[in-house]
């Protein structure tokens, strides 16, 4: 599918690759990940992560993410609608409150949202970090 050549010359996939997907599923929890659907968009997310970002086109990773597809589409259909809705934003840093210094950040896997729920969060972030650079 995606052959090794002297410019895809870091082209290997093998088991260390599969077991960062299942780390990645691991760091879920049953309250953030409840359902099926919210799950499977987990697992496209992992293999997305591990496999598609070693890719060095935009041809290779549409290869990727359409056999991902195909694949959710043909083994979890029920789940599908949710599962391939785009952006696929996950992190740990949707709980951390750094306004306060006492709250201990729970670093737990979600799924973010989109990308304003996520500019919110790193607007806060920065504008946190400015006002502890300025005192």
């Amino acid at each position: 599918m995606l052959p090794r050549t002297p410019i895809k010359f870091h082209y290997i996939f093998n088991l260390r690759d599969l077991s960062r997907v299942y780390e990645g599923l691991c760091r879920s929890t049953v309250d953030h990940f409840p359902t099926s659907d919210k799950f499977v968009r987990l697992w496209r997310n992992e293999a997305t992560r591990v496999f598609a970002d070693k890719l060095i086109n935009v041809e290779d990773r549409s290869l990727v993410n359409e056999y991902a597809e195909k694949l959710i589409r043909e083994h979890f259909s029920a789940e599908s609608e949710h599962a391939l809705q785009n952006p696929l934003l996950y992190g740990d840093f949707m709980q951390s409150q750094p306004d306060d210094p006492d709250v201990i950040d729970p670093k737990i896997y979600q799924d973010c949202g989109d990308f304003e729920v996520v500019s919110k969060k790193f607007d806060g972030f920065l504008t946190q970090y400015n006002e502890e650079d300025n005192h």
